[in-house]
């Protein structure tokens, strides 16, 4: 069961966008005890929907009239991606610390400005690369740390879903019109948390390659070249069946792997040279328990001066990464 925090019970969110996102941390949000939630969107379906699930919430169908009702901690932007920047700009001129899903922007373009205000109002903004909190590869993370396969070498980062299954309307989403698969982000972001070194060179191809008439691309394949002797190798496609996400850690003594069946189970598996032998474990897990604390990993950070593990400089390693390789209007 879910144990409310008290410590948080006088704060007041405001949720700029009702979609499944903005949906999710509104439930995690309020099972985390938040005093006062209020939620905005233009759309009256994503709100209503919204208040289905939490009658007690306020709702705006305007974010400035939100924000001028005054009084928010914080703003947690759940917005299309290419509204995102001017949401944030107008969330810290409020006052408000900046919790923003992600990707951060569709172009690195604006994003030092307001990391700039933030810093000026002495204002927090976290990104929403959520994966990070997941239990499993968070011990595969220290597994890593460890030194137990030697050396980094190598990282092997899949992520495939039948896109137009999940979202039958898919053809009209913003998705299927700018970013395409360049929106499952969060793998890329894993294969630059595992290797935490820079990258010197980055070569892609993409396009639209299955039979789903997306004007982005469905399929992307990405090789990565880092500082020091690492490489990795991330694909992302909106076609694949059944739905599938792992990540391979190759380093000079063993691999560390971790296979998705499911959001509700992973599969954490080793090989070292000290047993030679695969060791494997699957843990059961729930979706909201990585949004859960990272949501509670930004809470404690407003209200302590606290650290906060994915900044905006974090968010903008993947994201100059996807510039480097696709570069249309608006991602």
């Amino acid at each position: 069961m879910q144990v409310k925090e008290e410590r948080f019970a006088n704060l007041s969110i405001l949720i700029a966008g009702c979609g499944s996102i903005g949906r999710r941390h509104g439930d995690v949000l309020s099972a985390l005890g938040v005093g006062k939630i209020s939620a905005c969107d233009p759309m009256e379906a994503a709100r209503e929907a919204m208040a289905s699930l939490h009658q007690n919430f306020m709702l705006y169908d305007d974010y400035d009239t939100a924000l001028r009702a005054g009084g928010f901690d914080a703003v947690f932007v759940t917005s299309p991606t290419a509204m995102h920047l001017e949401m944030i700009e107008k969330a810290l001129n409020a006052g408000a610390n900046v919790f923003v899903e992600k990707p951060l922007a569709n172009t690195s373009e604006g994003v030092a400005r307001i990391k700039e205000l933030a810093e000026e109002k002495g204002l927090a903004i976290m990104v929403g690369f959520c994966f990070r909190y997941h239990e499993v590869l968070l011990k595969a993370k220290k597994i890593v740390e460890s030194g137990r396969i030697g050396r980094l070498v190598n990282i092997c980062a899949h992520m495939g879903e039948p896109f137009a299954e999940i979202q039958p309307n898919y053809l009209n989403m913003y998705y299927s019109k700018y970013s395409g698969a360049f929106e499952l982000v969060h793998d890329l972001d894993l294969a630059l948390w595992f290797s935490d070194q820079k990258v010197t060179s980055v070569h892609a191809v993409y396009g639209s390659f299955s039979d789903m008439g997306m004007q982005s691309p469905d399929s992307i394949e990405l090789l990565l070249k880092f500082e020091d002797r690492m490489a990795a190798n991330v694909h992302l496609n909106f076609y694949q069946h059944p739905r599938t996400r792992r990540i391979e850690l190759q380093g000079v003594d063993g691999t560390v792997s971790v296979e998705f069946a499911s959001w509700d189970e992973a599969t954490l598996s080793v090989w070292a040279t000290d047993t030679r032998e695969w060791e494997s474990a699957t843990f059961p897990t729930k979706r909201n328990d990585m949004f859960r604390d990272e949501d509670s990993e930004f809470l404690n950070a407003i209200m302590t001066n606290g650290q906060i593990a994915c900044t905006v400089d974090e968010a903008l390693k993947s994201l100059s990464v996807i510039e480097q390789v696709y570069r249309p209007d608006s991602i």
